[in-house]
């Protein structure tokens, strides 16, 4: 479903990404994992169209990315939560929903305002509250939902539990997982390795703009190893 291929990006004079490949099946769910600074945000960035690449290609069903713009991307079904949510901080929870709804994939299925709230039930509790009245929780809640309001084919999810309570973290997770064996693509960045482990299929470990690994989820949860040397403090 999703192919990068020698894809080399930056911030002005500097090279952030070296020639990562990764590829995401139908289906899967495929965690990028590297300590802070390693590229895992940048790669999303290049996949959204938030930054361009300098050389290399992004393939998503089919269709090179490349020269598309961020609004092409999500309507070939690229559903995006970026790691600072973006809610809309004056628009309530049902019109935050409400303005992403679209169904460009002609979803059997699609999702719709009572299936999101049947997912995350605390946000039905909140309709009518702003965007900047809800907790971080609720708005983490909030920006997966809208998400899903655009039928996406692949959920990439940036941080998906950063910063978040205990029992708000499992909450996510547990819709994660109910996600995921409804079929949906996701590729997920998170600092949770354990439980991002047993959710996942694969894994693409990063280091300095390059992946030096990659396999099976439950392979790299049983290498102690591995992960003190790329995934320690």
């Amino acid at each position: 479903m999703l192919r990068l291929q020698q894809v080399h990006a930056g911030y002005g004079g500097s090279e952030v990404l070296s020639g990562v490949d990764l590829l995401l099946r139908e289906g899967e769910v495929v965690t990028l994992l590297g300590r802070n600074g390693m590229g895992k945000s940048t790669t999303i960035h290049c996949i959204m169209g938030q930054l361009a690449c300098r050389s290399g290609s992004i393939v998503f069903d089919g269709c090179e990315l490349n020269d598309l713009p961020a609004f092409r991307r999500a309507r070939l079904g690229i559903g995006w939560v970026p790691e600072e949510r973006h809610i809309f901080p004056n628009l309530s929870v049902q019109e935050n929903l409400q303005v992403a709804a679209a169904n460009f994939a002609s979803a059997q299925q699609p999702w719709t305002l009572q299936r999101v709230y049947q997912l995350f039930p605390r946000l039905q509790e909140r309709v009518q509250h702003a965007g900047n009245q809800l907790s971080g929780g609720e708005q983490q809640m909030l920006a997966i939902a809208r998400a899903l309001m655009i039928n996406p084919r692949l959920l990439i999810l940036d941080e998906a539990t950063e910063g978040l309570a205990p029992l708000i973290r499992q909450e996510i997770w547990r819709v994660i997982e109910q996600l995921k064996q409804q079929g949906l693509s996701i590729l997920i960045v998170d600092k949770h390795i354990k439980t991002l482990l047993q959710l996942a299929d694969r894994y693409y470990l990063m280091e300095k703009g390059q992946v030096v690994s990659s396999g099976e989820a439950s392979q790299l949860a049983q290498d102690a190893g591995l992960q003190a040397r790329y995934l320690g403090v």
